[in-house]
This record gives C-alpha cells, sequence and structure tokens, in this order.
C-alpha cells in the first residue's frame, strides 16, 4: 500500500493525501490526477505588509 504526501513550498508542512494506492503507478497516476484539479488563488500582498509566523497545533489519540 501506498500514502502519498506533497510539499507545496519548503516554508509549508507535508500535506497527506486521503486515499491509499496498491501500487507505486496507481500512486503517480493518482497525484498527477490531483494536481491537475487543483484550484490555485494568487492573492495581492501589500509592500508593507508585515510577516506573519504560523503556528501549529498537532493533536494525538492513543
Amino acid at each position: 500500500m501506498y500514502t502519498v504526501w506533497i510539499r507545496i513550498d519548503a516554508t509549508l508542512p507535508w500535506i497527506e493525501l486521503k486515499e491509499t494506492y496498491k501500487t507505486r503507478n496507481e500512486a503517480k497516476k493518482g497525484v498527477q490526477d490531483f494536481l491537475k484539479s487543483m484550484r490555485v488563488r494568487i492573492v495581492h500582498m501589500p509592500d508593507n505588509a508585515r510577516q506573519v509566523k504560523a503556528l501549529i497545533t498537532v493533536k494525538s489519540r492513543r
């Protein structure tokens, strides 16, 4: 079984896709289909905008 993780940028964390695949080739095709269907939104940031640090909280169940 294969699971797929995608990293968009070095500053962002890895994203795990929900589906699992039986073979490596199925996983590659699944990722290609996912990336083709992705929607990207680009917004304008003012030049004088302050940088904001991201805080990530992870909860785990035992």
